[in-house]
């Protein structure tokens, strides 16, 4: 996917989808080679957000929350953009475009990642059954949010209805919680057949949602 390595700063990738718009999957597809290069994990984190505003046209996506069209509104704001739309990557918080545009995305994160990291993170997590315990270290500026993202891949659907029917696909990197949080240990709750988790913290200015840092830990 890159010409060259990416820098020592991790870069979070988020993409705002939905099952039910049909120039999704090709972005999709995008963050799906993302999360299964090796050569990348660790240093570059997806999170695939799905919005529910395309629920109501056909077909209702199973991963959709109202917290996730929440969440790029936040996004259209601070980035002073007309409206939100799918798909839509966001890198570190700053630099935003249509998410299947490969070579934006490919620049975006090649400069993220060379940028000087904010701060410092990492996290330990495990599995026991239904629960899942992060322990966060974290040493955040002022005004900067640490956020942690539990999330799912390799998860396939039939979509029966909307602008896909009839597409089979399997999407990775799809975020179950979203939650600030501060140093210490965490402890959610995992439904038991989500079978490739991953947990990823990251820092957010709260002002301006620039992301300056960024860890990650994959659970079998």
């Amino acid at each position: 996917m890159f010409q060259r390595p990416p820098g020592s700063t991790p870069v979070v990738v988020e993409l705002f989808t939905s099952q039910g718009c049909s120039s999704c999957p090709p972005a999709e597809a995008l963050i799906r080679d993302i999360a299964h290069d090796a050569s990348l994990r660790g240093k570059v984190i997806p999170l695939a957000f799905h919005v529910d505003y395309w629920d109501s046209l056909g077909w209702r996506d199973p991963f959709s929350s109202a917290d996730w069209s929440r969440r790029q509104m936040f996004y259209v704001r601070a980035l002073r953009l007309e409206g939100a739309y799918t798909p839509q990557a966001v890198v570190n918080g700053s630099r935003q475009f249509v998410g299947s545009n490969a070579t934006a995305l490919r620049s975006a994160i090649d400069d993220a990642s060379r940028r000087a990291p904010v701060g410092s993170v990492r996290v330990e997590a495990s599995r026991a059954g239904t629960a899942i315990t992060a322990v966060v270290h974290a040493d955040a500026p002022p005004g900067t949010d640490v956020m942690l993202a539990l999330f799912e891949g390799g998860v396939t659907t039939h979509i029966g209805a909307g602008e896909n029917e009839g597409r089979t696909q399997t999407e990775d990197a799809i975020v179950r919680r979203l939650l600030r949080v501060a140093n210490g240990t965490i402890t959610l709750l995992a439904d038991p057949s989500w079978k490739h988790v991953g947990v990823a913290v990251f820092l957010q200015d709260h002002a301006n949602l620039a992301i300056g840092n960024a860890a990650v830990q994959y659970l079998p």
